[in-house]
């Protein structure tokens, strides 16, 4: 019975591998500044070592240029412009979980000036984006480790698991409010074994179960994970 489990759990953690953690910025991020009216709204596309996004204030929209994420530390520009005077202003600050704290310094008529930046990313909006460290629970309550790796644009979800080297894409990935679903399929034996996950995500945390075919049966273990810092 322990080795039909655990047979079970490696195929339903196909995806989930070993590597490093790294810090996600993807997402909506929101702040005000003092003496600013309104909010700022800075959306972060992270995909691997590259940042994209745009930064949308009471000046208007504008793209973000020499964006930069290293060892947590995130750094952007952002071109702006008042009374018909260009000018730019420079963030940086550390990346921790879903808050930014830093500085944002800016120069005007010949003066620079720098102000506190307290930023905190719109979870509501893009609650299941990052990298999560996941766990399989075995009925002797053993753990068997992974990650997995999720990118959510509206309500739909796309992303990888990855275990031993070997990548496979989620499927039909959504998201529901704070629920999330979607399934990893791959070759065994000559056929497709399927792996069914549902999960629910408070905060930095998900749990839920799963449920797998590969024994012609389904079978049905849980599995939880935490938002990789």
């Amino acid at each position: 019975m322990k080795r039909f489990t655990l047979i079970f759990a490696a195929v339903a953690l196909a995806a989930f591998a070993t590597f490093g953690a790294d810090t996600n910025a993807d997402g909506v991020w929101k702040w005000s500044l003092a003496g600013q009216n309104g909010e700022t709204i800075l959306k972060i596309k992270h995909e691997g070592e590259k940042l994209t996004g745009t930064y949308t204030n009471q000046f208007g929209k504008a793209e973000i240029s020499d964006p930069s994420l290293k060892d947590g530390n995130i750094a952007f520009k952002v071109k702006r412009e008042f009374n018909g005077q260009p000018f730019i202003v420079k963030y940086s600050g550390k990346l921790s979980g879903d808050k930014i704290t830093g500085k944002c310094e800016f120069e005007i008529n010949g003066e620079t000036r720098s102000l506190d930046w307290d930023a905190k990313r719109d979870t509501a909006q893009c609650a299941a984006s990052g990298t999560w460290n996941t766990a399989l629970i075995l009925s002797d309550g053993n753990r068997i480790e992974g990650m997995l790796k999720l990118k959510q644009d509206g309500d739909k979800l796309t992303g990888s698991a990855v275990r031993n080297e070997n990548e496979t894409p989620i499927q039909d990935g959504k998201i529901a409010g704070d629920e999330i679903t979607f399934k990893v399929t791959r070759d065994r034996d000559g056929r497709k074994v399927t792996a069914k996950y549902k999960g629910k995500i408070t905060g930095e945390t998900l749990k839920g179960k799963v449920e797998s075919d590969w024994s012609g049966d389904w079978q049905t273990l849980e599995w939880e994970g935490t938002r990789g810092k």
